[in-house]
Order: structure tokens, then sequence, then C-alpha cells
């Protein structure tokens, strides 16, 4: 009895040395990195659903959904580790899709009623327009910015057929002649970040109004930021848009105003 009393007080001793002390926690703390991929990817399934990835791939669709919630949990668990795998095996299915989908849109009409291609540039062109692009005199892109900037080049990546023009504004702040070259350089500064997302250089043009759109209240600095920003505008090339794409009616406005007069 003397030695079992003895074993115990030792096995408590050392599992008194194991157990975390006040303040601390079994898990890790949340990984901001691994917070902005599963929210990149939370994008990513929004723009598959757009595509019609619920009609035609309803099974991988769902599958893809999945992984993301798996992964979404290990991470607010604090379980980095594991959410990194979870994440492989949703870039491995979504890859998979990603080629399915393709191949349906190029030899089906497996497409949802609801997909418009004017819905994607609304889309696209709401992120180019958030607020808080540049600070003063700079040509960094913000935080909030890169973030918007990122999403849009998902949408890029999948209309190859789309150009893209970057105008650069700035405020009254300066001569004209250096507000122009700032505006150039800031609409540069978007055309490289999103070559960097793995947007073909070829579907972006950049120009720079300068401060010459800028209208603004001295007195405002709410004005001024406003108009340290670059705008974007989407062109379709006919030539290289696939004849397979359908359209719907809610298309043919914005369609025929790209046509060249005659062409109807």
């Amino acid at each position: 009895m003397g030695k079992l009393s003895s074993l115990l007080m030792i096995l408590l001793a050392n599992g008194c040395t194991t157990w975390p002390t006040t303040g601390d926690t079994p898990y890790s703390p949340p990984d901001v990195d691994q917070w902005h991929e599963l929210e990149h990817h939370r994008f990513e399934l929004q723009l598959l659903a757009t595509r019609g990835v619920k009609l035609c791939l309803p099974g991988q669709y769902q599958q893809l959904v999945n992984l993301h919630d798996k992964a979404n949990q290990e991470h607010k668990a604090g379980f980095s580790d594991d959410a990194d795998i979870t994440l492989l095996a949703y870039q491995t299915q979504f890859a998979k899709i990603q080629r399915q989908m393709d191949w349906l849109e190029h030899h089906t009409e497996c497409l949802d009623t609801r997909y418009s291609e004017i819905q994607l540039r609304e889309q696209l062109l709401l992120l180019m327009r958030v607020d808080n692009q540049f600070a003063f005199d700079r040509t960094k892109l913000l935080p909030d910015y890169q973030n918007a900037l990122r999403r849009a080049a998902a949408i890029l990546k999948r209309q190859e057929h789309w150009l893209l023009e970057l105008t650069g504004h700035t405020d009254t702040i300066g001569t004209a002649q250096s507000n122009y070259q700032l505006g150039m350089h800031r609409a540069d500064a978007v055309r490289r970040y999103l070559i960097e997302q793995g947007v073909n250089a070829h579907q972006i043009s950049i120009f720079s109004a300068g401060e010459k759109e800028s209208l603004e209240d001295p007195s405002s600095k709410t004005e001024r930021l406003s108009n340290r920003k670059v705008e974007a505008r989407v062109l379709v090339d006919h030539h290289t848009r696939a004849s397979h794409r359908v359209y719907s009616l809610g298309d043919w406005h914005a369609v025929r105003e790209q046509l060249t007069p005659g062409s109807l």
C-alpha cells in the first residue's frame, strides 16, 4: 500500500509539471497569413458559384466547401499544421474543378441560368473602386486595396478576353507635371501587382490623368484622399472570345455597345 501511494504521488507530481501555467493555452495563436489564405479561398468559392459549378458539378463543389470549412475550423482552433494539410487537399480539389469547369464551358452549355459576364465585370469594377488606395504623394498600395486587387486578379485570370485600362489620378497638391508622373506611377503599381497575382501583362494598359479630373475642396481631406486613386475600365476583345460562350439577354446592350458600327 505504501508503494502504491508513493507511485501515485510521483505521477501527480509529474502531471503537475506538464500542465499549462496560468495564462497559458494548449493551442497556438491563429496564423494571420493562413487566415488571409482562407479568406481568398472563400472568394474563389463565390466565383465558382457564379460560373455555375453548383449546377454542373454539385458533388465536387460540396467536397471543396467541406475542405474549406474543415481548414477554417482547424485554423480557429490553433491547429495551423493540420489546417495546412487540409488546405493542400483543398487546392488539389480546386485545381481539378477548375479544369473540369473549363472543359464544360468549352464543350457544353452547362451554365447556371443566372450566369452573366456583366455580373462578373461589375464585381471586378467594384473591387477596383475601393476607398483608401494610396497615401499622399505615394505609389505604395494600401493593405485593403491590395486585398481587393488580389480578388480582382482572380476574376481577370478567368476572363482572358478582357482588356483592362488603368488610369492614375492625384489630388491638386503639387505641379501638374509632377502629378501626371505620380498618376502614371500609381497606375503602373497596380499593373505590376496584378501581374504578380498571375494576370497576363498583355491584358493591361496604363494611363495618367494626373490632377486634371480632380474636383475637390482644398479644405476637405476626404475629397483629396478620394482623388488619390486608379480608375479601371474593362474592354472586351471579341476577336479572342471563345465562340462557345453563352450570354443572357441582360448582356445584350453591353455587348452591342462594344461592337463596331456596321457589324450588326
